[in-house]
C-alpha cells in the first residue's frame, strides 16, 4: 500500500510539476507580449508625435507689425517642419482659442500672459540660465525689454550741482529745483493713455513698491468702479491712488510741472525739449528713438526711483516674451533660437530695445542700461498698466486715462 501510494503522489507531484512550468510559460508570454506591445505602443506614440510636431502654430498678439517680423526673422524655415504662423489682432482674445490652436504665442508680458501661464508649458532650463536671475520665469520668458524712462536735462542737471536723484523724494527735489531754470520741470506727453496710465503705475510703484503696484492691477482687472479705486488701500499706511493723484494735482501750483500737462502730445514734448524748457520728462525707450539726436543727446535717461531702499522695487519695463503653450519639441527649439548671445545682440540692434542675455552685446548705452537695472531690481522688469490690466481692452485703459484727468485737472 505505501509503494502505491509513493507511486500516486509522484504521479501528482509531476503533473503539479508540468503544469507550473506551463502556467510560467504562459506567464513569460504574456509578459513577452505586453512588453511587444508597449514597445509597439510607444514606437507608435512617438511616431505620432513626431508627426503631429511636424506642424509648430505660432500666434503673435499686440506686437507692432515691425517687432513681428523681426521676431519671425528668427524662426528657421525648414523643410521637415510646417511653420503656420498668426498675427492676432489686438482687443478681444479668445483664450481657449488660443490654447486649442497654437504651440507658441509672443506677446507683451502682462494680463494675457498671466492668463495663459496654468496650462503653459515650463521654459527650457537652459534658456532661462542665461538670464539674470530678475528676469527668470519658468512660464513666460522676455525676449526683449522696453522701458518707462525718465530723461534729465544735463544742462539743468549740471546747474543744480547734483547727480540725478536715486530716490522718489530726491526726484521731488530736482523738480523744485529746476523751476529756477527752465518752464516745465517736468513734463510727459499725458494725452496719450499709454503714456498717463504708465506715469501714475510707476509713480504708484515707487512709492509703495511691486506690491503696492501689484495690488492696483489687480483692482483694475476685477473692474473696480475708479470711484471705489480711488480709496483701495494698496498695501502701505495711508496710501492710496487718491493720495498719488491728489499729490499730481499739485505739481502745476508748486511749479513742477505744465498747468495741462496731462493733455500734453509728443510734438508738445519736442518743442519744449528743443526749446530747453523740460527739466526731465517721462517716457517709453521706444518713443525716446523716436526723438531727433541733436535734442535727445542733451538729456540722460533714468528710472523713476523707489522713495525707499526698503521697499522691494523693479523698474516698469514692458518685454516681449515668449511662451510655450504646448510641449511641441520643436517650438522649444525654436524659442530656444531667441536666447543665443549672438541673436539677442542681433534683437537688440533691430529693434533698439534691450536684450535679456546677460552677455549679449546691447544697441547702445541706454539699452545696456535698461538691462541692468532691470537685473539688479529685486522686482526686475514689471509691465506697464496697459499691458498688466488691460491687454485685452484698450477702451478700459482708455477709460481709465480718462478719468484720472478729470481727476488732477
Amino acid at each position: 500500500m505505501a509503494k502505491k501510494n509513493s507511486k500516486k503522489m509522484n504521479k501528482k507531484s509531476e503533473k503539479s510539476q508540468k503544469t507550473n512550468k506551463i502556467v510560467k510559460m504562459v506567464v513569460i508570454i504574456v509578459v513577452a507580449l505586453c512588453v511587444v506591445a508597449g514597445g509597439i505602443t510607444t514606437i507608435v506614440s512617438t511616431i505620432k508625435k513626431k508627426n503631429t510636431e511636424r506642424t509648430v502654430r505660432i500666434a503673435f498678439y499686440g506686437l507692432s507689425e515691425e517687432y513681428v517680423e523681426i521676431l519671425k526673422e528668427r524662426i528657421p524655415v525648414e523643410d521637415k517642419i510646417i511653420l503656420k504662423m498668426d498675427v492676432l489682432s489686438e482687443g478681444a482674445m479668445d483664450l481657449a482659442a488660443v490654447k486649442e490652436k497654437y504651440d507658441m504665442l509672443f506677446t507683451w508680458k502682462g494680463e494675457v500672459t498671466d492668463a495663459l501661464e496654468a496650462s503653459s508649458e515650463s521654459i527650457p532650463a537652459k534658456i532661462l540660465d542665461c538670464l539674470p536671475s530678475s528676469l527668470r520665469n519658468k512660464k513666460c520668458v522676455p525676449i526683449l525689454l522696453d522701458h518707462c524712462e525718465l530723461d534729465y536735462s544735463k544742462d539743468v542737471v549740471a546747474k543744480i550741482g547734483k547727480d540725478i536723484p536715486t530716490s522718489y523724494p530726491g526726484f521731488l527735489n530736482y523738480l523744485n529745483q529746476a523751476k529756477q531754470y527752465v518752464f516745465s520741470p517736468f513734463f510727459c506727453n499725458g494725452a496719450e493713455e499709454k503714456i498717463l496710465t504708465a506715469f501714475v503705475g510707476a509713480t504708484v510703484q515707487a512709492i509703495g513698491g511691486e506690491g503696492a503696484y501689484n495690488l492696483l492691477i489687480d483692482e483694475l482687472r476685477k473692474g473696480t468702479p475708479f470711484e471705489t479705486l480711488l480709496d483701495v488701500n494698496l498695501g502701505v499706511p495711508n496710501f492710496t491712488l487718491r493720495t498719488v493723484l491728489d499729490s499730481l494735482k499739485t505739481w502745476p501750483g508748486e511749479g513742477y510741472t505744465h498747468p495741462a500737462w496731462y493733455n500734453g502730445r509728443g510734438n508738445d514734448l519736442v518743442y519744449f525739449a528743443q526749446d530747453k524748457q523740460i527739466g526731465v520728462f517721462f517716457t517709453y525707450l521706444h518713443d525716446h528713438r523716436n526723438i531727433q539726436y541733436d535734442i535727445i543727446s542733451q538729456y540722460d535717461s533714468f528710472v523713476l526711483p523707489p522713495a525707499s531702499s526698503t521697499i522691494k522695487f523693479g523698474i516698469i519695463a514692458p518685454a516681449i516674451s515668449g511662451m510655450l503653450i504646448t510641449d511641441n519639441s520643436n517650438a522649444k527649439r525654436y524659442l530656444a533660437e531667441f536666447f543665443t548671445s549672438e541673436a539677442q545682440e542681433i534683437l537688440s540692434d533691430k529693434t533698439r530695445l534691450a536684450p535679456v542675455h546677460a552677455r549679449a552685446q546691447a544697441y547702445d548705452r541706454q539699452a545696456d542700461d535698461v538691462r541692468f537695472w532691470a537685473a539688479s531690481c529685486p522686482a526686475g522688469a514689471i509691465p506697464d498698466i496697459y499691458n498688466a490690466a488691460f491687454q485685452r481692452n484698450p477702451d478700459g485703459n482708455k477709460k481709465f486715462a480718462d478719468e484720472i484727468r478729470n481727476y488732477i485737472k
